[in-house]
């Protein structure tokens, strides 16, 4: 691209995620199309053990670090799992109320002391971590921030080596789980830090229209909306049974799939109690996360533990083969807070590619999508007979009525929510980047 009046397009992107770039299918999915269309991307994430430092050669470049540790002393108190942390108080004594009390203000003290440590951390460490990459990663054109934590990272990189930044908020981060739970003027100063960061920015991105409502409001600008939409999948007319190769499963038994981050709110519990009106059907929750071994431990309580499986993460390149492996995508999100309400998480298109139907909660970010597509079920993610009732319904479904989803999935899939469409908005989004030298 030729340079202009108003400046030069950007030729160089270095991408920031606070992950070891392992799972990331949507940062995997911004560094690969600017790579492809030409410009040098490196990934800056973070080290993790058993992983390489340094990858070369391929589309793009990885630089893993070790991210800085300040207030190392201090404790990290330990989350609760949220409701699912007082079932056994609920259940132990059911006869007393103050047992119950006192479980969920433990629970809830627990999460603020917790999250306070976890926000005092981050605010204190972008200076650090900035200073760190500055030393192995060349000044670039764009530093792309995934996720709020690096924002202000990229906006010290820009300060200290030149270039733009551009901001992808994968979701409303001060309205998460993460830091809803923050007192008050903890929340109301990171939503402020945030307003001023995002401000500062040269181009805004978000995960869905829901959301890009919200933070055109917070924010003053309106962000470009780029979907978490799958790349281009064929997954065959019969896909491989690769969970029953793997799981080691009887022929018909049916899989459930729970795919992605582990974590309170999404509705784990709730879809593991859900199994017990599954009969024949196995859950299989491929994630990862702090939280995933709790998760384990309490879904082994269960009188029908022997058909819920906990295999680990899945490779992003491993993803959607798996996910056509399935026989339902289950995603009961929680509408807990108001990211969640709004929530359109990336296993929802996942499942469409692979021609998979989902179970989904029938919340404002979800329900609109799967109503309008048709590519499965809606539930309330808060009760687990109503879960259990929706993937019933589809795996109960006719051979006719499942081609019908499969379909449906098929062709949201490959059409404005595929990745293709979302590409075409990112190729549009940095042309009208321009740098002054």
């Amino acid at each position: 691209m030729p340079e202009t009046p108003d400046g030069r397009p950007p030729r160089s992107v270095v991408v920031l995620v606070n992950n070891p770039f392992v799972t990331d299918a949507r940062s995997w999915k911004m560094a690969s199309t600017l790579a492809a269309d030409g410009y040098g991307v490196t990934v800056v994430a973070r080290a993790e053990a058993g992983l390489p430092s340094r990858v070369t050669g391929e589309a793009f470049d990885i630089v893993r670090l070790r991210q800085p540790t300040p207030f190392a002393r201090l404790p990290s108190p330990r989350l609760p799992l949220g409701e699912e942390a007082v079932h056994a108080a609920d259940h132990a004594d059911r006869s007393s109320s103050r047992a119950v009390v006192a479980a969920r203000g433990r629970a809830a003290v627990a999460a603020t002391l917790g999250r306070a440590v976890q926000a005092a951390r981050y605010l204190v460490l972008t200076r650090r971590w900035a200073r760190d990459i500055a030393r192995v990663v060349p000044p670039t054109d764009v530093w792309q921030a995934e996720q709020m934590v690096t924002l202000p990272l990229a906006l010290e990189l820009r300060r200290r080596l030149g270039g733009l930044v551009v901001y992808d908020s994968h979701d409303l981060d001060v309205q998460s789980a993460r830091f809803a739970r923050l007192p008050g003027p903890w929340r109301r100063l990171l939503a402020r830090s945030e307003r001023r960061w995002a401000r500062s920015a040269d181009g805004l991105i978000s995960a869905n229209s829901g959301y890009a409502k919200v933070l055109e409001r917070e924010w003053g600008r309106a962000p470009t909306v780029i979907w978490n939409g799958p790349p281009p999948f064929d997954p065959g007319e019969r896909p491989e049974r690769r969970w029953h190769r793997r799981l080691g499963l009887d022929a018909d038994a049916k899989v459930v799939l729970f795919l992605g981050l582990v974590m309170p709110g999404r509705g784990i519990a709730e879809l593991c109690r859900a199994m017990a009106w599954v009969p024949g059907a196995v859950l299989a929750v491929a994630g990862y996360g702090s939280d995933y071994e709790r998760y384990r431990e309490a879904a082994a309580a269960l009188p029908h533990a022997d058909r819920i499986y906990f295999p680990g993460s899945v490779p992003h390149r491993e993803i959607l083969p798996l996910v056509a492996a399935a026989d339902v995508s289950a995603m009961p999100v929680q509408g807990d807070t108001l990211n969640h309400r709004l929530n359109v998480p990336t296993k929802l298109f996942d499942a469409m590619a692979a021609g998979v139907p989902v179970v989904a909660s029938d919340l404002p970010g979800m329900a609109p999508i799967v109503r309008a597509t048709g590519c499965g079920q809606l539930c309330d993610p808060d009760d687990p007979a109503d879960i259990a009732r929706a993937i019933r319904s589809i795996l109960e479904a006719t051979p006719e009525r499942r081609a019908e989803y499969r379909k449906a999935c098929l062709a949201a899939a490959r059409g404005p929510y595929g990745w293709e469409a979302q590409a075409a908005t990112l190729r549009g989004l940095y042309a009208r980047l321009r740098l002054r030298d």
